[in-house]
């Protein structure tokens, strides 16, 4: 299954500096990191994610992956 999403974005002339893509997780940043490749190579952001507990999560620092082109 292809992401109609991702598809429909990377149609669009938007700039990468407009678009950031975020992984809800660390288990997700291959996944982000790929959509962001074919997204013009958008920036990155990943969620810090901490269990407090069984199905108890909370999300306390969002890290920003940015690469200067030149």
């Amino acid at each position: 299954m292809k992401p109609v999403i991702l598809d429909y974005l990377a149609s669009k002339t938007i700039c990468s500096n407009d678009l950031v893509v975020v992984s809800p997780d660390v288990g997700g940043v291959a996944r982000a990191r790929a959509f962001a490749k074919k997204l013009s190579d958008a920036p990155l952001a990943i969620v810090d994610k901490r269990r407090q507990g069984h199905n108890v999560a909370e999300a306390s620092i969002i890290v920003l992956c940015y690469l200067f082109k030149h």
